[in-house]
């Protein structure tokens, strides 16, 4: 017996629903083939339009998970900043302020009783003193590395003038170590002018920190424009980096030498890193013992914002 238009439309329906039933749940068997058999012009444009809504639900459900996870992500950065705020406020107040105490105290100690006092209780009012002030200088280095980037607002930067800055600001360092500069022309660019400088300072401060007394001291700055932004390098001649610690100087409290020979907390190249990678780029080192060292930087091209 031949099928009726009726039954067969009957047997489109049920299938129709069937699909949109299976569209529902987030399966469909509709494919081209069966759009291309469908018997009529009116089955197929129906079947092609269940396809396409099962398509945008497709798409609906990847933004809507999308858009969850970002506000999930939005509400615990929320939460690591308040977190951030209430050490900010530790740190800078309730860790301090004892630390002030015992080194005032140890000074007094050491100032009205040092005569009273054997040698051996006088070197440990010292020890006293020298580690109350190392660590009120890491707690204050580790909150300055926790507020890098707040407030931060993209400026244009003439880098010329910001390099003659920092020179001016180390000029008696500078002077005291007969330091010289080979500066290349530097570029004008978009960036967080306040934090980029702590880059530029920090990294001249080591080359002249860093130095081999049996040479002069010679820094080259230079800067080459690529397609996607500014690369930066500056070079000294000091006593270089050994490879296996190439990436470990960037990691925060990493030094390399032995304490009271160099100066330093260990956070300053934990600045940079962070600096960088704020204004999207990356920073590494390229160095050989003895011969000196050469920090490059990647800064991208930034849009003003208003």
């Amino acid at each position: 017996m031949m099928e009726s238009k009726q039954d067969r439309h009957e047997v489109f329906l049920q299938k129709t629903f069937d699909h949109i039933i299976g569209i529902s749940k987030g399966n469909c068997s509709i494919t081209d083939q069966i759009i291309d058999e469908a018997p009529t012009l009116i089955e197929r444009k129906i079947l092609e339009g269940l396809l396409y809504l099962h398509e945008d639900m497709e798409l609906y459900k990847v933004e809507l998970r999308q858009a969850v996870e970002a506000e999930y992500k939005l509400k615990a950065m929320e939460e690591k900043n308040k977190e951030l705020e209430q050490f900010n406020y530790i740190a800078s107040h309730d860790l301090q302020e004892p630390l002030r105490t015992i080194s005032s105290f140890s000074r007094l100690l050491n100032k009205q009783y040092s005569d009273k006092l054997d040698a051996s209780a006088n070197e440990y009012l010292g020890f006293i003193v020298a580690s109350s002030i190392r660590m009120s200088a890491l707690i204050k280095g580790l909150l300055s590395f926790s507020r890098l980037g707040t407030g931060r607002v993209l400026t244009q930067i003439d880098c010329a003038q910001m390099l003659a800055a920092i020179r001016q600001d180390l000029q008696a360092s500078i002077e005291e170590k007969n330091a010289h500069f080979d500066v290349e022309e530097l570029p004008t660019l978009v960036g967080f002018e306040l934090e980029l400088r702590q880059v530029f300072q920090n990294l001249i401060s080591n080359a002249l920190k860093f130095n081999d007394p049996t040479r002069p001291i010679k820094i080259t700055i230079t800067c080459k424009q690529l397609p996607e932004g500014y690369l930066f390098c500056i070079r000294d001649n000091g006593i270089g980096i050994e490879a296996k610690d190439f990436q470990r100087i960037f990691d925060i409290f990493q030094c390399l030498h032995v304490r009271g020979k160099y100066e330093g907390t260990g956070i300053g190249l934990s600045n940079c890193r962070k600096i960088v990678e704020l204004h999207g780029g990356e920073i590494w080192v390229e160095s050989q013992v003895g011969v000196g060292s050469a920090f490059f930087f990647r800064i991208p091209f930034l849009p003003v914002t208003a």
